[in-house]
Protein backbone atom coordinates (compact mmCIF):
# COMPACT_ATOMS: atom_id res chain seq x y z
CA UNK A 1 0.00 0.00 0.00
CA UNK A 2 1.01 3.00 -1.19
CA UNK A 3 1.80 5.80 1.75
CA UNK A 4 -1.11 9.31 1.15
CA UNK A 5 0.34 12.46 1.70
CA UNK A 6 -1.56 15.06 3.72
CA UNK A 7 -3.20 17.39 1.43
CA UNK A 8 -1.79 20.79 1.01
CA UNK A 9 -3.99 23.99 1.67
CA UNK A 10 -4.91 25.45 -1.56
CA UNK A 11 -2.20 28.48 -2.26
CA UNK A 12 -3.93 32.09 -3.51
CA UNK A 13 -2.89 32.64 -6.92
CA UNK A 14 -0.90 35.28 -7.82
CA UNK A 15 -1.64 38.75 -6.95
CA UNK A 16 -4.44 37.94 -4.74
CA UNK A 17 -3.81 38.76 -0.73
CA UNK A 18 -3.04 35.93 1.92
CA UNK A 19 -6.08 35.58 3.92
CA UNK A 20 -5.64 37.29 7.81
CA UNK A 21 -5.39 34.43 10.00
CA UNK A 22 -8.21 34.15 12.55
CA UNK A 23 -8.10 35.98 15.65
CA UNK A 24 -6.70 34.13 19.04
CA UNK A 25 -9.26 33.92 21.72
CA UNK A 26 -8.59 36.20 24.17
CA UNK A 27 -6.86 35.37 27.49
CA UNK A 28 -8.97 35.38 30.30
CA UNK A 29 -7.46 37.62 33.10
CA UNK A 30 -6.14 36.02 35.94
CA UNK A 31 -7.64 36.66 39.49
CA UNK A 32 -5.85 39.49 41.35
CA UNK A 33 -4.10 38.10 44.59
CA UNK A 34 -5.68 39.19 47.82
CA UNK A 35 -3.16 41.60 49.76
CA UNK A 36 -1.35 40.32 52.84
CA UNK A 37 -2.22 42.28 55.65
CA UNK A 38 0.68 44.38 57.22
CA UNK A 39 1.97 42.77 60.25
CA UNK A 40 2.99 45.00 62.53
CA UNK A 41 7.22 44.55 63.10
CA UNK A 42 7.73 43.43 66.66
CA UNK A 43 10.77 45.76 66.93
CA UNK A 44 9.03 48.82 66.12
CA UNK A 45 12.55 50.99 67.25
CA UNK A 46 15.70 51.35 65.17
CA UNK A 47 18.60 49.41 66.69
CA UNK A 48 20.10 52.81 68.45
CA UNK A 49 16.95 53.17 70.57
CA UNK A 50 16.98 49.70 71.64
CA UNK A 51 20.16 49.77 72.55
CA UNK A 52 20.09 52.48 74.64
CA UNK A 53 17.35 51.67 76.34
CA UNK A 54 18.55 48.26 77.16
CA UNK A 55 21.62 49.99 78.62
CA UNK A 56 19.54 52.12 81.08
CA UNK A 57 17.94 48.84 82.15
CA UNK A 58 20.74 47.56 82.70
CA UNK A 59 22.41 50.20 84.35
CA UNK A 60 19.29 50.83 86.65
CA UNK A 61 18.97 47.35 87.81
CA UNK A 62 22.76 47.17 88.56
CA UNK A 63 21.84 50.30 91.21
CA UNK A 64 19.17 48.18 92.48
CA UNK A 65 21.52 45.26 93.49
CA UNK A 66 24.29 47.37 94.15
CA UNK A 67 22.77 49.48 97.19
CA UNK A 68 21.47 46.31 99.56
CA UNK A 69 25.07 44.86 98.70
CA UNK A 70 27.26 47.11 99.71
CA UNK A 71 24.64 48.15 103.02
CA UNK A 72 25.14 44.38 103.95
CA UNK A 73 28.86 44.29 104.01
CA UNK A 74 30.03 44.10 107.52
CA UNK A 75 34.14 44.07 108.08
CA UNK A 76 35.24 40.78 108.15
CA UNK A 77 38.33 39.68 110.28
CA UNK A 78 41.14 36.94 109.49
CA UNK A 79 41.64 34.26 110.36
CA UNK A 80 37.67 34.23 108.97
CA UNK A 81 34.97 32.11 111.81
CA UNK A 82 32.19 30.42 110.28
CA UNK A 83 28.95 30.13 111.90
CA UNK A 84 29.16 27.41 114.70
CA UNK A 85 32.54 27.07 113.97
CA UNK A 86 36.38 27.39 115.76
CA UNK A 87 38.90 30.32 114.50
CA UNK A 88 42.28 28.83 112.98
CA UNK A 89 45.52 30.95 112.38
CA UNK A 90 47.53 30.69 109.61
CA UNK A 91 48.94 26.98 110.12
CA UNK A 92 45.11 25.97 110.73
CA UNK A 93 45.08 25.66 114.50
CA UNK A 94 42.68 26.62 116.85
CA UNK A 95 42.56 29.89 118.22
CA UNK A 96 41.12 29.81 121.80
CA UNK A 97 38.51 33.02 121.91
CA UNK A 98 40.47 34.96 125.14
CA UNK A 99 43.45 34.73 123.09
CA UNK A 100 41.49 36.17 119.47
CA UNK A 101 41.42 39.91 119.09
CA UNK A 102 40.01 41.65 115.84
CA UNK A 103 41.83 44.45 116.23
CA UNK A 104 45.11 43.06 114.87
CA UNK A 105 43.63 41.99 111.59
CA UNK A 106 42.68 44.79 109.28
CA UNK A 107 39.32 44.32 107.88
CA UNK A 108 38.51 42.93 104.84
CA UNK A 109 36.00 44.42 101.99
CA UNK A 110 35.26 43.44 98.53
CA UNK A 111 36.35 45.99 96.17
CA UNK A 112 33.57 46.19 93.74
CA UNK A 113 30.36 46.70 95.32
CA UNK A 114 32.40 49.74 97.30
CA UNK A 115 33.58 51.45 93.85
CA UNK A 116 30.30 50.86 92.15
CA UNK A 117 28.13 52.23 95.10
CA UNK A 118 30.55 54.99 95.26
CA UNK A 119 29.52 56.32 91.81
CA UNK A 120 26.23 55.08 91.85
CA UNK A 121 25.21 56.69 95.68
CA UNK A 122 23.42 59.52 93.98
CA UNK A 123 21.70 58.40 91.78
CA UNK A 124 20.21 55.41 93.99
CA UNK A 125 20.00 58.42 96.33
CA UNK A 126 17.50 60.01 93.49
CA UNK A 127 15.27 57.15 92.30
CA UNK A 128 14.97 55.67 95.86
CA UNK A 129 16.50 52.34 95.52
CA UNK A 130 19.28 52.83 98.44
CA UNK A 131 17.55 49.83 100.74
CA UNK A 132 19.17 47.38 102.85
CA UNK A 133 15.96 44.88 103.03
CA UNK A 134 18.09 43.69 106.08
CA UNK A 135 14.66 42.75 107.65
CA UNK A 136 13.74 40.41 105.26
CA UNK A 137 14.59 37.35 103.79
CA UNK A 138 17.04 35.10 103.11
CA UNK A 139 19.30 36.12 105.42
CA UNK A 140 16.85 38.66 108.24
CA UNK A 141 19.27 39.91 111.15
CA UNK A 142 18.31 41.21 114.76
CA UNK A 143 16.00 43.91 115.03
CA UNK A 144 15.57 47.34 117.22
CA UNK A 145 13.31 49.18 119.16
CA UNK A 146 13.26 52.30 121.50
CA UNK A 147 11.07 51.96 125.16
CA UNK A 148 9.96 55.38 125.58
CA UNK A 149 9.16 57.09 129.16
CA UNK A 150 7.90 60.83 129.65
CA UNK A 151 8.19 63.24 132.83
CA UNK A 152 6.29 65.89 134.19
CA UNK A 153 8.51 68.76 135.97
CA UNK A 154 7.51 66.87 139.26
CA UNK A 155 9.49 63.54 137.70
CA UNK A 156 5.94 61.71 137.75
CA UNK A 157 5.68 59.72 134.60
CA UNK A 158 3.13 60.61 132.25
CA UNK A 159 3.45 58.80 129.36
CA UNK A 160 5.22 55.77 128.37
CA UNK A 161 5.28 53.22 124.77
CA UNK A 162 7.72 52.13 122.60
CA UNK A 163 8.08 52.20 119.23
CA UNK A 164 8.07 50.39 116.07
CA UNK A 165 4.97 49.11 117.98
CA UNK A 166 2.21 47.63 115.43
CA UNK A 167 -0.58 47.98 117.95
CA UNK A 168 -0.32 51.93 117.97
CA UNK A 169 1.41 51.97 114.18
CA UNK A 170 -0.98 51.36 111.75
CA UNK A 171 -1.17 50.65 108.93
CA UNK A 172 1.63 48.89 108.17
CA UNK A 173 3.89 51.64 105.91
CA UNK A 174 2.98 53.65 109.21
CA UNK A 175 4.74 50.66 111.49
CA UNK A 176 7.79 50.50 109.01
CA UNK A 177 8.27 54.50 109.29
CA UNK A 178 8.75 54.02 113.02
CA UNK A 179 11.14 50.63 112.54
CA UNK A 180 13.11 53.03 109.88
CA UNK A 181 13.21 55.65 112.18
CA UNK A 182 14.95 53.45 115.28
CA UNK A 183 17.49 51.60 112.63
CA UNK A 184 18.40 55.42 111.45
CA UNK A 185 18.61 56.54 114.94
CA UNK A 186 21.59 53.46 116.07
CA UNK A 187 23.25 54.08 112.21
CA UNK A 188 26.74 54.62 112.80
CA UNK A 189 26.95 56.92 110.05
CA UNK A 190 24.24 59.14 111.76
CA UNK A 191 26.33 59.37 115.06
CA UNK A 192 26.11 62.64 116.42
CA UNK A 193 23.75 64.01 114.11
CA UNK A 194 21.00 64.23 117.31
CA UNK A 195 18.81 61.77 116.28
CA UNK A 196 18.20 60.68 119.94
CA UNK A 197 17.85 64.55 120.80
CA UNK A 198 14.93 65.16 117.96
CA UNK A 199 13.06 61.62 118.99
CA UNK A 200 13.13 62.93 122.60
CA UNK A 201 11.92 66.47 122.13
CA UNK A 202 9.23 65.58 119.57
CA UNK A 203 7.87 62.59 122.52
CA UNK A 204 8.05 65.23 125.21
CA UNK A 205 6.45 68.37 123.07
CA UNK A 206 3.36 65.52 122.55
CA UNK A 207 3.11 64.21 126.06
CA UNK A 208 3.88 67.76 127.05
CA UNK A 209 6.45 66.60 129.65
CA UNK A 210 10.14 68.14 130.85
CA UNK A 211 12.17 65.33 129.94
CA UNK A 212 12.33 61.86 128.45
CA UNK A 213 13.91 58.78 129.08
CA UNK A 214 14.88 56.35 125.69
CA UNK A 215 15.93 52.78 126.10
CA UNK A 216 17.53 51.17 123.15
CA UNK A 217 16.87 47.79 123.05
CA UNK A 218 18.14 44.65 120.45
CA UNK A 219 15.53 41.74 119.50
CA UNK A 220 16.99 38.85 118.28
CA UNK A 221 15.65 35.84 116.18
CA UNK A 222 15.20 32.74 117.94
CA UNK A 223 17.62 29.67 117.03
CA UNK A 224 16.26 26.15 115.13
CA UNK A 225 16.63 24.81 118.88
CA UNK A 226 14.48 27.55 120.42
CA UNK A 227 11.85 27.32 117.76
CA UNK A 228 11.90 23.28 118.28
CA UNK A 229 11.45 23.79 122.08
CA UNK A 230 8.41 26.25 121.24
CA UNK A 231 9.89 29.39 122.78
CA UNK A 232 7.91 32.61 121.57
CA UNK A 233 9.51 34.84 119.45
CA UNK A 234 8.71 37.70 121.63
CA UNK A 235 10.46 36.26 124.66
CA UNK A 236 11.70 38.68 127.43
CA UNK A 237 14.96 36.54 127.27
CA UNK A 238 15.16 37.60 123.38
CA UNK A 239 15.55 41.30 124.23
CA UNK A 240 19.15 42.75 124.90
CA UNK A 241 19.66 46.41 126.25
CA UNK A 242 22.21 48.70 125.04
CA UNK A 243 21.60 51.91 126.60
CA UNK A 244 19.53 54.46 127.97
CA UNK A 245 19.38 57.94 126.98
CA UNK A 246 17.74 60.94 128.95
CA UNK A 247 17.03 64.64 127.50
CA UNK A 248 15.67 67.53 128.79
CA UNK A 249 13.78 70.37 126.65
CA UNK A 250 16.41 73.77 126.88
CA UNK A 251 15.04 76.51 129.19
CA UNK A 252 12.43 78.36 127.60
CA UNK A 253 13.35 82.05 126.94
CA UNK A 254 11.49 84.18 129.41
CA UNK A 255 9.02 86.38 127.96
CA UNK A 256 10.36 90.00 127.77
CA UNK A 257 9.54 92.82 130.19
CA UNK A 258 6.98 94.73 128.82
CA UNK A 259 7.74 98.32 127.73
CA UNK A 260 6.85 101.41 130.04
CA UNK A 261 4.12 103.44 129.27
CA UNK A 262 0.51 103.62 129.22
CA UNK A 263 -1.67 101.17 126.40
Amino acid sequence: MSKQRPETPPQPAAGEKKPAPAPAPEAKPKPAKPAKPKTPSPWPWGPFARVLVSMLVAFHLVAVFVSPWHLQLSSSVVPMIEPGGTPLNAQGQPIPLEQLDPQQYPPQLPVIPIALAKYLHHYANLVFVNHGYNFFSPDPTASHLIKYEVYNAANEKIAEGRFPDRREQWPRLFYHRHMMLVEQSRDQATAGMGWENKIAEYLIKKHDGEWAKLTMFRHHLLTPQQVKDGMRIDAPSTYENLGEFQHRLPPRPSEPAPAGGTP
